[in-house]
């Protein structure tokens, strides 16, 4: 019989617990218990086989059938069971008793380190994006770039106390940011700075698709790790608004969209305008393991009490 340690569904491992996330992935599979063993056919082909204990979650991407000894197996375990349409999320079965993301939640509501958290957030999307100028300050002699990198270092070693000092860090650094990435841009783009909403530019029209990419990418990994997508503590809650999703973001948009961008725009600018393009080359970017890791250290930052680090790019 295949076992979790030789076949390959998929894992994602907890950085921490060493517990695992299995992802159904196959059109057509059945999921069941077997020999106390929660296991994963297709056809008659055993996928893999996993011991309950193992397990922290389940992730069902694709059309398949679930058997009721799986939900009950779950529940009895405290493992997560989480639906997907492709990247997004579709829903979970509560279980009945207190566990698993149930505790992560309380984790959430409880905690009194918002203002740490809101700092930490603003800290790693600046310091990352400080990596991304430096790299092309080295390249190219810019004087306008170096001297961004330069204020925004002097922003990072501030004392920053609480959200609101935190927001006012990230409104004064992106000032040095985007003008310097301006800099960098060949000025056939027409780039005047970042413009979420009505943008024309090619530049922005591109930054605004591959954010859209990242958050979908970042609202699977906070799902996945059973995290609340609409408790958040940088950006204010709003009905319907996963705002814990658009936290998470900022680390990652930096080395993961604006870095392929500025590289594609300094070396065929036309290239932009074609945005299956732009959607394939983020993709490419984008490192889903180091998101769905961070996403879990965040998770453990809650529920331990550890200090939450972001991720840093290089």
């Amino acid at each position: 019989m295949a076992s979790s340690t030789t076949a390959n569904p998929s894992w994602r491992v907890s950085p921490t617990s060493g517990k695992k996330l299995a992802v159904v992935s196959d059109w057509g599979a059945f999921l069941g218990v077997r020999n106390g063993l929660i296991s994963c056919y297709v056809g008659k082909e055993l996928k893999w086989s996993a011991s309950p204990a193992e397990l922290w979650a389940v992730v069902i991407t694709v059309t398949c059938s679930v058997s009721t000894e799986v939900v009950k197996i779950c529940n009895e375990y405290g493992i997560d069971l989480v639906f997907q349409d492709g990247n997004k999320p579709v829903a979970r079965i509560l279980n009945a008793k207190y566990g698993g993301f149930m505790r992560v939640w309380t984790a959430q509501f409880k905690t009194r380190r918002r203002n740490d958290l809101a700092v930490a957030i603003v800290r790693g999307k600046i310091r990352n994006q400080v990596v991304t100028l430096r790299y092309y300050s080295k390249k190219y002699d810019e004087e306008e770039v170096k001297e961004a990198v330069s204020k925004m270092d002097e922003i990072l070693e501030r004392d920053l106390r609480d959200r609101k000092e935190a927001l006012q860090a990230e409104a004064e650094a992106a000032k040095f940011y985007w003008r310097a990435v301006a800099r960098l841009l060949p000025q056939a783009l027409n780039f005047r700075g970042r413009k979420k909403r009505g943008a024309e530019d090619p530049f922005n029209v591109a930054l605004n698709v591959g954010y859209a990419l990242l958050r979908n990418v970042v609202w699977k990994a906070v799902i996945n790790v059973g995290l609340n997508p609409y408790l958040s503590y940088l950006h204010k809650f709003r009905a319907g608004r996963p705002s814990l999703v658009l936290d998470l973001m900022e680390e990652f948009r930096s080395p993961f969209v604006d870095r392929p961008l500025i590289s594609s725009a300094r070396q065929d600018p036309k290239r932009l305008s074609d945005l299956k393009s732009v959607y394939s080359l983020v993709l490419s970017s984008i490192r889903e393991d180091e998101v769905f890791t961070q996403a879990r250290k965040f998770v453990d930052s809650l529920v331990e009490g550890c200090e939450y680090k972001p991720f840093r790019a290089k």
